[in-house]
């Protein structure tokens, strides 16, 4: 893939302020030189959140996330860096450039190939703004259609959840919304595609409705963006013609270029920072009981559209958090499907956890009296305790088979395949042993019986699980404190000098530093972690890219960076201004000097080791050359030793 130009990305920060992103997600208050607010990315009373404008920077001391505007897309949207420099471009008004949109694909140098890609992304941002449209059309109409208005007041939807969520109404007409598109002049074939409407066969020319008479829920994408639509058909209003629209009882947008329901999750776009905030996501089964959720303050629900739980909902899911908890009906139906939903989890080496519903009650009704509307009073704290009382699904449901096990043999040998079963389903290995145990244990057989109707478990346990999105970026790997100062010491030596008030002081440190190195040595040697020996060696070895640093050196968090060294960098740029007093000096000097010891050090060792191999290969002449740069060595490390000791 081709490299995108600072140029253009600098563009994008031009047209875009990262301040405006951000504000879209964060309540932001001036704090001296920067903004302050309530993290995105974890729960918090205290505002620990700190943006940059004139930097174009963000930074959270508290769970230590920072980056820029195309880092900060990137994970509030779960994306990858290719769509956030789309999603910015399309919202900056800017073409992309010629290079860039040529990489996307191996077949780019064939002219025709990149015409027809050019089209289909014209086509993709005119099906976005179709369906935007659409769902605008909808949204207005709701007023107009009391009955579906009255519906909505029914399940205890109310004005605020209406505008959260764009709910809308089709509708009791065959043709409302095909009638509007033609007057306003918009291709009706891509409509027809998009599965808002169909051509009508007994009148060549003319389209009708596929959403009539129907309680809209657009679906949103996390980038909020209307994917498609869901409908719930409704009684007609007295009087009204019939349009058939009585079944199915939900009915959602077909497969289509936007809306593909294996990969979209209904709320997620609305629930996402709470997700984020509590590290968990509950899954229903319904719209209503999303919205119903919501109402009652358990803002991270989501539900999936129309279809079983899939490994992308799981990816979608894990990017934003660890604990998936299943809130599906009681009924035989409802167990079934959260076993399917376990199921699932297992082949991808996650447990699910599974929340007890009252027999005969969705979460819809456990909250809001039907009859008014009206949120129960009991309701939030009944919820609260269910949600509270969830556990891992595997471990009821092997509990629960273990206990239908006891009625005879026949049930006891049917608990055991079951069982077996689920534990082979379970990729992870771990997970999958102490499941083992437990379940002979409850079984009352022995291990040898389990294990045998296992059967194919070591063959399950080598497939590879198919998830490609982790939850979180790679874990930050375990940085020193000295390799940390000089991280955020060195960072401070990128940029422009002149806004830079400490830079004279800093520089000098490293460059006295670097010429007290061993021989052949340079500033990189004084790193040792793997994640600071691939920074400090990439960036200080390509010239060109660190000339474009000190114009911009907030480009260098662009890269693939370990999470803990960019927040190492984004708070160094973003903690220091000329008015603030100088960064900590003293902790610069003692990691310099720590780490040019162990430099020293490390470089004594490699001599004594050539020493020994010369001795092996009875090299006489060069084990005498390196004892003698040993003793070197040695005298050069003591007087290091007292001229810092002097300092």
């Amino acid at each position: 893939m081709a490299k995108i130009p600072p140029a253009f990305l600098q563009k994008i920060k031009e047209a875009v302020n990262i301040l405006e992103i951000i504000g879209e997600h964060v309540v932001l208050r001036k704090s001296g030189a920067n903004y302050s607010g309530l993290c995105p990315f974890h729960a918090e009373r205290t505002p620990s959140f700190s943006v940059s404008e004139q930097k174009q920077l963000y930074h959270c001391y508290g769970c230590k996330r920072g980056g820029d505007l195309f880092t900060f897309v990137m994970e509030i949207f779960g994306i990858g860096f290719p769509e956030a420099i789309e999603e910015l471009a399309e919202r900056a008004r800017l073409q992309l450039p010629t290079e860039w949109a040529k990489s996307q694909s191996e077949s780019s140098a064939n002219p025709e190939i990149e015409r027809q890609r050019s089209a289909q992304r014209e086509k993709h941002a005119l099906a976005y703004k179709l369906n935007r449209f659409s769902a605008s059309y909808f949204h207005h109409m709701l007023p107009q259609s009391p009955h579906i208005e009255t519906y909505f007041k029914s399940r205890g939807t109310n004005p605020e959840l209406i505008r959260n969520f764009y709910l809308g109404a089709a509708p009791a007409q065959w043709d409302a919304l095909a009638k509007h598109l033609t007057s306003k002049k918009a291709p009706l074939a891509l409509a027809a595609e998009l599965g808002l409407i169909k051509p009508s066969q007994k009148k060549p020319g003319e389209h009708f409705d596929l959403f009539r008479n129907r309680a809209i829920f657009p679906i949103i994408d996390l980038r909020g963006k209307v994917a498609g639509f869901g409908g719930r058909a409704l009684p007609l209003p007295e009087g009204a013609p019939e349009v058939g629209s009585e079944s199915p009882k939900y009915l959602n947008s077909p497969d289509s270029l936007l809306f593909q329901k294996n990969r979209l999750v209904f709320g997620l776009y609305q629930a996402q920072k709470h997700i984020r905030e509590k590290d968990e996501v509950i899954l229903v089964e319904g719209y209503f009981d999303v919205l119903a959720l919501h109402a009652a303050g358990f803002q991270n629900a989501v539900a999936v559209c129309g279809t079983a739980l899939s490994p992308e909902h799981l990816s979608v899911f894990k990017k934003f958090a660890s604990r998936i908890v299943v809130l599906f009906d009681s009924d035989q139906a409802g167990i079934s499907a959260t076993d399917r939903a376990m199921e699932t989890g297992l082949e991808h080496g996650l447990v699910l956890y599974g929340a007890e519903l009252p027999k005969g009650l969705d979460p819809d009704e456990v909250l809001f009296d039907q009859a008014t509307g009206l949120e129960k009073p009991e309701g939030h704290n009944q919820m609260r305790t269910i949600l509270t009382q969830a556990k891992p699904w595997l471990d009821f449901r092997i509990e629960t088979e273990a206990s239908n096990a006891k009625a005879n043999p026949e049930a006891k040998s049917q608990a055991v395949k079951q069982i077996a079963k689920w534990l082979n389903q379970f990729h992870d290995p771990i997970g999958r042993a102490i499941r083992e145990h437990t379940a002979q244990k409850l079984l009352e057989v022995p291990l040898a019986v389990l294990e045998k109707a296992m059967g194919s478990k070591n063959k399950s346990a080598s497939r590879p699980p198919t998830l490609t999105h982790p939850k979180r970026p790679p874990p930050p790997s375990q940085l020193s404190k000295r390799e940390k100062v000089l991280l955020s010491a060195l960072a401070l030596t990128i940029g422009n000098e002149s806004t830079n008030p400490f830079f004279g002081k800093i520089f000098k440190l490293f460059a006295e530093t670097r010429a007290n190195l061993p021989p052949e040595k340079t500033l990189v040697d004084l790193f040792e972690s793997p994640a600071c020996l691939q920074f400090v060696q990439r960036w200080s070895g390509e010239p060109h890219l660190v000339e474009e640093l000190k114009k911009a050196p907030e480009l260098v968090i662009q890269s693939d960076l370990d999470p803990q060294i960019r927040s190492i960098l984004t708070e160094a740029w973003i903690s220091i201004h000329p008015q603030e007093g100088a960064p900590p000096i003293e902790e610069i000097e003692l990691a310099l000097k720590q780490s040019l010891a162990r430099t020293w050090a490390r470089f004594s060792q490699q001599i004594r080791k050539a020493i020994e191999d010369a001795e092996t290969n009875q090299n006489m002449k060069l084990q005498q050359n390196l004892m003698k740069e040993y003793l070197d060595v040695q005298r050069k490390m003591k007087e290091l030793s007292k001229f810092y000791d002097q300092a």
